[in-house]
């Protein structure tokens, strides 16, 4: 915690500028990415566009990949007190012939998961609303609901309801499959000819023993930003919404303070990777020295 804070301290405004950067060139180009698909929806047949859907989906999951790897490079090198510049965020990028493998090789897991989630979202959500399903609705059913306001209500309240359990499943598999590989992006800057199945194993390994830990660093981490965001977004929500400025006024001022206190959150989050990272490399240096010695 103590290395955590020193290097938020010193490298705060450069991160948050970067992540802030980053947020909006990844929502850039996921519009761009998969707006065809809406053309393609409106233009060939469903089984086409929905194929035609999922391989952007997978490209635009790729792009989102190369970002997180130019950031975690530049979170890795700021905790080596290594000289950093925005440009590092492009990294992946820049080097996408040897960084390739790690991102399609997460893009492939995440697809998997997806796919997984899916599956076990449409069981949980059939046991639900056993009446349901939003998948066999035809041209002309769409249409009725848009036309009547009680089913259109209806059908909103399902979505939601499948999308929430949908998250929720495909949050709760990538904890449990994913955060065991959290180092590989850093030991692939570290070991760039090292192979995929070496990085994922050696990952896994520096993670046995180390998941439970790294959870609570996340969320010591966090801390009192974390804390602030949660409490906020909920309070916001039960503010009544109106034409009162001075409700306006302070609304706005909530979601300013939120915004800051989330970003703060998950820029201290992030940083416990490289972290411990680092932390684990100079315990397993410091054992190899003692048995030398």
């Amino acid at each position: 915690m103590v290395k955590l804070n020193q290097i938020s301290s010193q490298y705060i405004g450069k991160i948050m500028y970067a992540l802030f950067l980053m947020s909006i060139l990844e929502t850039l180009s996921f519009f761009v990415i998969l707006s065809p698909s809406l053309r393609m929806a409106q233009n060939s047949s469903p089984f086409t566009a929905q194929i035609f859907t999922i391989a952007l989906a997978f490209v635009a999951l790729c792009v989102w990949l190369t970002f997180q790897f130019g950031f975690a490079v530049m979170l890795l090198r700021m905790t080596r007190r290594q000289s950093v510049n925005l440009g590092h965020i492009f990294i992946g990028f820049k080097c996408f012939k040897p960084a390739s493998k790690v991102i399609f090789s997460f893009a492939g897991i995440f697809a998997f998961l997806v796919i997984v989630s899916r599956f076990i979202a449409r069981f949980i959500f059939s046991q639900i609303k056993p009446d349901f399903s939003y998948q066999s609705l035809s041209i002309q059913d769409l249409q009725e609901v848009a036309e009547n306001s009680e089913l259109l209500s209806e059908f909103a309240l399902n979505i939601v309801i499948f999308m929430g359990i949908f998250l929720a499943v495909i949050f709760v598999l990538s904890l449990i499959s994913l955060i065991h590989f959290v180092f590989v992006f850093h030991l692939h800057f570290d070991n760039p000819s090292m192979s995929i199945s070496e990085l994922f194993t050696k990952s896994a390994k520096m993670m046995k023993k180390n998941v439970f830990r790294l959870i609570v660093f996340a969320l010591r981490a966090g801390g009192k930003p974390l804390l602030v965001a949660i409490v906020l977004a909920v309070l916001v929500n039960f503010i009544p919404e109106g034409k009162n400025s001075g409700l306006s006024i302070l609304v706005f001022i909530l979601d300013m303070i939120y915004f800051i206190n989330l970003y703060t959150a998950m820029i201290r989050i992030y940083l416990t990777v490289p972290v411990l990272y680092e932390e684990l490399l100079n315990q397993k240096l410091e054992i190899a020295q003692d048995e030398n010695s």
